[in-house]
């Protein structure tokens, strides 16, 4: 039988899968500066961000800056006073998501950086696959 819990140090999840005995952990939600890693949640038509263990962390109006073929997409979530989190997921639900917080941005000045972050992570990506 499996279990699941997180842990939080700080600004830092930690999620823990315990199997047969051992325990697996990795990192969950991060929130770094202006970094954040969360996962993706569809909520009644929108996508939230969630902490590993599920709970809401940024649950206001979300933009599809772009949608990959592979079902990854390119996210801008509209904070107050111009500020924005922008990022990379690799789905719409349940799914890595990767980004950071702009501040006294534009719509445009934040769908470029969400551009140029989701093509920084996608690198990586390629590069964990290779």
């Amino acid at each position: 039988m499996s279990t699941t819990r997180s842990e939080r140090h700080g600004q830092t999840e930690v999620g823990i899968v315990s199997h047969e005995g051992r325990e697996f952990v990795a990192l969950g939600a991060t929130v770094h500066g202006r970094d954040i890693t969360a996962y993706t949640k569809l909520a009644d038509g929108n996508i939230v961000l969630t902490t590993w263990c599920g709970k809401i962390m940024l649950g206001c109006r979300h933009e599809i800056v772009r949608r990959h073929r592979d079902g990854s997409l390119v996210l801008l979530y509209r904070l107050t006073r111009r500020r924005f989190v922008v990022g990379y997921a690799l789905g719409d639900s349940g799914m890595l998501f990767r980004g950071e917080l702009l501040t006294g941005s534009m719509d445009d000045e934040a769908q470029r950086a969400a551009i140029f972050i989701a093509n920084m992570c996608a690198s990586f990506d390629d590069e964990d696959a290779a």
